[in-house]
């Protein structure tokens, strides 16, 4: 399976049968830490890691610092990899809990090792949709900032369902103006209609993607 995975396990003849369950089962990458302290000082070094799949094993219970708490600073971070809590029975309630708050899923020891994986196999795919998510997110306002002013306005009446003649008329432009603004748009968005415009649109909206321009303010009819 092509992706990260890190550990973070204070008892280390655990986090080792962790690894070598992982790696045996076909997990490329397997990183362990011994203690939150640990994973907050390699942070800094872990940015490329993270721009790949993967996902974290967490305990629920350590000296320094619990799990909890460190997924508490991890979300305040926007950590993107899905978390899964490893706790003991006496730690349900509270894993439950967590996943309320966030937390992908958890684990009871003893480990079923198949369920282990799939659960791991789950939040790895759950990563790659992510990533994906944020990759257009990220493609999807660089285009939009490549929009001039007036393509701009003229953007946001289109998603408004507004024909030419009506956008010329509200910002008081030639119809052949607001064609060739039209066409620019679309252009820069990659889409060839209105429609394919006003659904990616929609997917940016629906993933968080803020528009760099106040779609409110402009929308309105004259």
């Amino acid at each position: 399976m092509s992706a990260h995975i890190f550990v973070i396990e204070d008892d280390v003849e655990l986090a080792q049968s962790l690894k070598v369950l992982l790696t045996s089962a076909g997990v490329d990458s397997v990183r362990l830490f011994g203690s939150p302290l640990e994973f907050i000082k390699s942070y800094p070094s872990l940015t490329e890691t993270l721009q790949e799949p993967g996902c974290v094993l967490l305990d629920m219970r350590m000296p320094d610092m619990t799990g909890s708490e460190l997924f508490a600073l991890m979300q305040s971070q926007n950590f993107p990899w899905p978390v899964i809590f490893m706790t003991g029975h006496g730690d349900l309630s509270m894993a439950v809990n967590l996943m309320k708050a966030g937390a992908f899923d958890y684990v009871t020891k003893p480990f079923d090792p198949m369920g282990l994986f799939e659960k791991v196999k789950a939040a790895t795919q759950l990563s790659r949709v992510r990533i994906t998510d944020q990759l257009f997110k990220r493609e999807q306002l660089l285009k939009l900032n490549s929009l001039t002013h007036h393509e701009s306005l003229v953007f946001a009446r289109i998603l408004n369902n507004q024909t030419n003649r009506e956008i010329a008329e509200a910002l008081e432009n030639s119809v052949r103006t607001i064609e060739t603004h039209r066409a620019n748009i679309l252009k820069k968005m990659g889409k060839s209609s209105a429609l394919e415009l006003a659904q990616l649109h929609e997917r940016f909206t629906l993933l968080g993607g803020v528009t760099p321009f106040p779609m409110a303010q402009q929308t309105p009819g004259p």
